[in-house]
């Protein structure tokens, strides 16, 4: 009878240990999440202290390339008359991310760009830097 009864106790307990088991090796950490290539779209605010900037000016697009080793290759599309740029900028750096920042940091440089994740899903990610600067990245494809 004994040996019915544990029989009976450790079924459940098993079953429910092999899906916890299970359900924690599917699931994906921030870190392998943002892996990969993401379109890119950079968006800042009119300072009316510049003029002649217009709505258009304040915008760029791009890709981002986060890699596995830490690395990350960063395409950004500058034109005439953008406030980040007048040309492509190509660049890599290095890619460290907590739970609310992603920082871009150059060789020779401690702390890089702190970048705060305002939201992050598997296909949109939404980072600010320092709070005028508005980085919205969408996995390639969307």
């Amino acid at each position: 009878m004994k040996r019915n009864n544990f029989l009976w106790f450790s079924l459940p307990v098993l079953s429910i240990l092999t899906f916890a088991i299970a359900g924690c090796e599917s699931k994906k950490t921030k870190d392998q999440a943002i892996l990969g290539e993401w379109n890119a779209h950079w968006q800042t605010k009119i300072d009316a202290g510049l003029p002649g900037l217009t709505q258009e000016s304040l915008s760029m697009n791009g890709l981002i390339n986060f890699k596995s080793d830490g690395k990350v290759d960063i395409s950004a599309y500058g034109y005439e008359g953008c406030i980040f740029s007048d040309d492509t900028i190509k660049n890599t750096l290095s890619w460290k991310m907590d739970d609310t920042v992603l920082r871009f940091i150059d060789a020779g440089d401690d702390h890089g760009l702190p970048y705060t994740i305002t939201k992050f899903t598997d296909e949109e990610l939404q980072l600010t830097l320092l709070e005028d600067i508005n980085l919205t990245l969408y996995r390639n494809g969307q």
